[in-house]
C-alpha cells in the first residue's frame, strides 16, 4: 500500500475557499506550489507564470489555463526523501 502526503506551500484558505466554490481553481492552484511524498521520493511543483492570471483563466475557461501551463512552463523536481548517511 502507497501513501501519499501532500503538502501545499501557498494560502491553505484560498485552496479550501475554491476547493468549495470552484474545484478546477483549487487543483490548478495545488499544482503551482505543492510537494507530494511517494514512497522514498518527493516530487515538488512549481509554476513559473503569474498565478493570479492562471486563476482567472481557470474560471473563464480551464483549456486556456491548461495551455498557460504548458507555455510558462510547470517544473517539478523529483528529491529522494531518504535521510543522508
Amino acid at each position: 500500500m502507497h501513501k501519499i502526503k501532500v503538502h501545499y506551500a501557498g494560502s491553505r484558505g484560498w485552496l479550501i475557499f475554491w476547493a468549495f466554490i470552484f474545484f478546477p481553481v483549487a487543483l490548478v492552484l495545488l499544482i503551482t506550489k505543492a510537494e507530494f511524498e511517494l514512497d522514498t521520493k518527493v516530487y515538488i511543483t512549481q509554476y513559473g507564470g503569474s498565478v493570479g492570471w492562471l486563476c482567472f483563466w481557470t474560471i473563464i475557461m480551464f483549456p486556456i489555463a491548461l495551455l498557460l501551463m504548458a507555455l510558462n512552463g510547470v517544473s517539478i523536481i523529483i528529491k529522494s526523501s531518504l535521510p543522508h548517511a
